[in-house]
């Protein structure tokens, strides 16, 4: 890999750890692919990244506004119910995670 692609993704290492220090890296990964699929489904996440459905849910609450009681999420993506299945849920980009996005790419 050249120096300049390690380089690159330093960077972007770095976004996410300005975001929040100790974010897991399936974590960024799912916060990508919102990225690249908007409107995208948790179950879809969790097939896509292999995991468990508890763990697809708990990196889809940490990047929404609110963990659980008493703890804050990174507000980066907004879970809303499915229109047509209200046992979906789908996630979209806030505008702080559009920031986020924008960042990203543009290290790119």
């Amino acid at each position: 890999m050249a120096q300049a692609q390690l380089s690159k993704l330093m960077d972007a290492v770095e976004i996410f750890r300005d975001v929040y220090s100790e974010i897991p890296p399936q974590t960024c990964l799912m916060f990508m692919q919102v990225c690249q699929e908007e409107g995208c489904s948790i179950k879809d996440l969790q097939e896509r990244f292999e995991m468990s459905q508890a763990s697809a849910s708990r990196n889809a609450r940490l990047l929404s506004d609110r963990v659980h009681s008493g703890r804050q999420g990174l507000g980066l993506v907004e879970l809303r119910i499915d229109e047509q299945d209200y046992r979906i849920k789908r996630a979209y980009l806030t505008e702080k995670g559009r920031e986020i996005r924008d960042r990203l790419t543009n290290i790119v």
